[in-house]
């Protein structure tokens, strides 16, 4: 079954006419030549240009490319696989960044509808470029332009979590897979930019999770990189929240590095959305 759209104007459902998608209002969005829709009116921005800039875009690919996260593809795949050995599902990738991810469970997962979006369209138009199999969006994680209870599994990795629109688009009974960093993630990139280091605080968000979503079970992704040359290293930093807030000195001093053995530390949490009385 195809991606169910719904307008980000008037939230009537879109349909598919030729090169763009049309509401019953006439709202009319074309798609790029690329093929992505745009579903972020601009009035909904908070600012010109939201999200991972083209150089940030440009390094994660790089870095990925390079296969340092493939325990966590392995882990992904292995976990939506569980939800549901036989039959294919729907995915959703909430903030897909450049399809990474998106574009690995697809390959692996080819019978399932898959649909990743992201607020930066950098990210977006490289994805587009990465996988032509999967429906492309630019939108916002707090106003989905997505069909109710659609979705099997969710998927959220480093990005932000929504849970009123996560559960709205999801079927019940279904999952929503989060990654997010460990105590120890990516220590020793810390431990070369600071002088003094503190571990990752524990994710609130799951503590406060609506009534209707539970914590199903979590686990730990564990792995040690060796990043052999100062590109690797200076890609993994624009890849974090750490690129902006290091200074001159402690840039320099990370480019000096020709190696970096480095831990990749993620927790894989896994919520479900209960099926009402009457199912």
């Amino acid at each position: 079954m195809p991606i169910l759209l719904r307008c980000p104007v008037c939230f009537e459902a879109l349909s598919p006419e030729q090169k763009s998608a049309v509401c019953k209002n006439n709202h009319q969005f074309d798609r790029a030549r690329q093929g992505y829709l745009n579903l972020l009116p601009s009035n909904k921005k908070r600012s010109k240009n939201p999200g991972d800039d083209q150089m940030m875009v440009e390094a994660r690919t790089r870095f990925l490319n390079h296969g340092y996260y493939q325990p966590v593809i392995d882990a992904l795949i292995d976990k939506i696989q569980s939800f549901s050995p036989e039959a294919p599902q729907s995915i959703l990738d909430a903030g897909c960044g450049e399809g990474y991810y998106t574009s690995a469970i697809q390959e692996k997962l080819e019978d399932s509808e898959v649909c990743g979006f992201d607020i930066a369209k950098p990210a977006i138009l490289a994805a587009s470029k990465r996988n032509k199999a999967i429906e492309w969006l630019v939108a916002s994680v707090s106003d989905l332009p997505l069909m109710d209870e659609q979705f099997d599994v969710i998927i959220s990795i480093f990005s932000r979590s929504d849970w009123p629109e996560f559960s709205r688009v999801l079927k019940p009974g279904g999952h929503i897979v989060i990654l997010t960093p460990g105590q120890n993630h990516l220590m020793a990139l810390r431990l070369a930019i600071y002088d003094e280091v503190r571990p990752y605080p524990e994710d609130k968000r799951l503590q406060d999770l609506p009534e209707h979503l539970y914590l199903l079970e979590s686990q730990t992704i564990d792995h040690m990189m060796m990043l052999e040359n100062s590109q690797a290293i200076m890609d993994l930093l624009a890849m974090t929240p750490h690129y902006w807030h290091i200074n001159a000195r402690q840039k320099e001093q990370l480019e000096r590095l020709d190696q970096l053995e480095c831990e990749l530390e993620m927790r894989l949490s896994v919520v479900q959305k209960r099926y009402t009385e009457t199912q």
